[in-house]
């Protein structure tokens, strides 16, 4: 199961927003405000990470919006943030977009 896990709406093409009721900080993982991730196609991405308030975590930043065209991301999609694969050393957490079915 992915550490976060939204379908994406409308504002979410300017900035991800969860919220959530988090126990921990999910994100451990974090450098200077931000987060690297690595897509399915192998490219790695550096997300502005700000944690709003207890419940609400923000991703945001040039690299959001350059991830959101590059990999034909829509209102609706999936976006799925989990920890990374043991060996890949250039990121620290792994990002994966779910399309609807229908395209």
């Amino acid at each position: 199961m992915a550490i976060l896990s939204k379908i994406l709406e409308k504002d979410d093409m300017n900035h991800l927003t969860i919220t959530d009721t988090f126990s921990t900080e999910p994100f451990v993982h974090v450098e200077c405000g931000k987060i690297k991730v690595k897509d399915e196609q192998g490219s790695i991405w550096r997300f502005e990470y700000k944690i709003k308030s207890r419940n609400k975590r923000v991703f945001s930043g040039r690299h959001w919006n350059q991830f959101l065209e590059n990999n034909r991301v829509r209102v609706g999609h999936r976006v799925d943030i989990d920890y990374k694969e043991p060996w890949c050393a250039q990121a620290d957490y792994k990002i994966e977009v779910i399309k609807t079915e229908s395209e």
